[in-house]
């Protein structure tokens, strides 16, 4: 059978293909392989879904060893119903204690209240250091996960300010939480005088989803991660990884007969809308993708189209 992940991954695009044609379509089985194909049937339709991972789980055994024993333990948990947790990028989760129980506690309690088709976020403990190197000017200076957004940050110190957010791999996707971060960071820079240097603790934050149903009657918690030393902006490595997931798929596509085909490409970024995988298959050989209706990546559990259907 395909991993959790990937049939999670087949369902949520079986659901979108549905949304886009207006056809009621759902997950009917599944054939195994280097890239799984997923067949889905509406009343009179048939579509092959090929769903491939743009990573390598085996560069970084000990990273992929936690994160399935961490599925395991969620699953086992109280929480019921089909989950995604998406790990964004140079993260992973944790593999010793206390650090697993906490996740475990805090995965669980994201996961509780929600309903099917809902998302959420896990609020995880970081700490971000702030240090003053000069009085004058109005400029931060960030390196980390808030790097994207030194504007915001500088809009609201005095001086120069450097913010060292390394631990943070994703904020918020509530903009109201991002600004009241920098809303902190800015009243905890204006107490700084020259050379000082703070740390302080708050919170990353990664996407938990809820499936609408139980795809192929599989339950339980699937975590998408890709492994923390692989870079979704090196675009050699992710151009070389399209490209053999595109021919595999075809591969596997061509022995199902199917009304139509297509294949979601899994990616780890930290927000849906920072992802270029698109930019990455067109830049390939036509060929590879000539033959797909829909080309589409999944990423913080949404789907992102390349190419869709007529």
């Amino acid at each position: 059978m395909p991993e959790r992940l990937q049939t999670y991954a087949a369902a949520l695009l079986a659901d979108w293909y549905a949304d886009r044609t207006g056809a009621p379509y759902a997950l009917e089985r599944a054939i195994d392989g280097p890239v799984p194909v997923f067949v889905a049937k509406s009343s009179d339709k048939t579509v092959a879904l090929a769903v491939a991972q743009l990573w390598e789980p085996e560069s970084d055994p000990g990273a992929e060893d936690a994160r399935q024993m961490m599925e395991e333990r969620l699953s086992a948990g109280n929480v019921r119903g089909p989950h995604v947790i998406w790990v964004p990028p140079r993260a992973a989760v944790p593999a010793n204690e206390p650090e697993a129980s906490d996740f475990v506690m805090r995965a669980q309690l994201a996961a509780a209240p929600m309903q099917p088709g809902a998302r959420n976020e896990i609020d995880l403990p970081v700490k971000l250091q702030l240090a003053k190197v000069r009085d004058e000017g109005g400029y931060a200076s960030v390196i980390g996960g808030l790097s994207r957004y030194w504007t915001n940050i500088t809009d609201r110190v005095s001086g120069t300010v450097h913010v060292n957010s390394m631990q943070l791999r994703r904020a918020s996707q509530s903009e109201t939480a991002r600004e009241a971060l920098f809303d902190r960071i800015g009243g905890i820079a204006k107490d700084l005088t020259l050379k000082d240097a703070v740390e302080f603790e708050t919170v990353e934050s990664w996407t938990i989803q809820r499936l609408a149903r139980e795809p192929l009657g599989e339950t339980g918690f699937a975590i998408a991660q890709s492994p923390p030393k692989i870079d979704p902006a090196d675009g050699t490595l992710m151009r070389r990884l399209v490209r053999r997931r595109l021919k595999d798929a075809n591969e596997a596509l061509s022995a199902v007969d199917a009304d139509a085909k297509g294949i979601g490409l899994v990616a780890i970024y930290e927000y849906a809308e920072l992802e270029n995988v698109g930019s990455f298959v067109k830049s390939l050989d036509p060929g590879l993708y000539a033959k797909l209706g829909l080309v589409a990546a999944i990423v913080d559990g949404e789907i992102r189209p390349v190419f869709t259907p007529r």
